[in-house]
């Protein structure tokens, strides 16, 4: 019997300290992370930064671009990497991001990626089939609440 994956706030955020929130992005969803030459100047400080896998290190200031084909093919977000540390199978990365345009992309990203992990759930578990948009009202009426607002 398969167990049950936590689908509330701890699986996608926590909180470190008083000051920082992350969204953890789940690994099912494949995440490219692509290095950039350019040398982006912060307009906005954000406490929400994202923390996902990689295969690769980075260094603490890399400017990188995001991108989650399986959500949004054409989508792409700048960040920066603040934190690299290295895991049993590879690098936990701690990304912010430049501007409020981006942070407001990562989040919208990241809901998708926790819809879509919804809707899968109900299949396997409930035996119910969802669209898309019957996915993302059911769980925005379970969890949307959770999600960390970008600031």
């Amino acid at each position: 019997m398969k167990s049950q994956p936590n689908l509330d706030s701890a699986d996608k955020v926590f909180v470190m300290g008083d000051k920082k929130v992350f969204i953890r992005h789940p690994e099912e969803f494949p995440i490219e992370l692509r290095p950039q030459d350019s040398h982006m100047n912060p307009h906005h400080s954000s406490s929400l930064q994202l923390v996902c896998h990689s295969d690769i290190p980075f260094e603490s200031g890399d400017n990188i671009t995001i991108k989650i084909p399986s959500i949004a093919s054409n989508l792409e977000v700048l960040g920066t990497i603040q934190s690299c540390e290295g895991t049993h199978n590879g690098y936990e990365l701690g990304i912010a991001f430049t501007n409020i345009d981006a942070l407001m992309r990562i989040r919208i990203l990241e809901q998708l990626c926790y819809i879509q992990r919804y809707r899968k759930h109900v299949h396997e578990f409930e035996g119910r089939e969802l669209s898309d948009q019957d996915a993302a009202l059911e769980w925005i009426g379970k969890y949307a609440h959770l999600f960390p607002v970008a600031c």
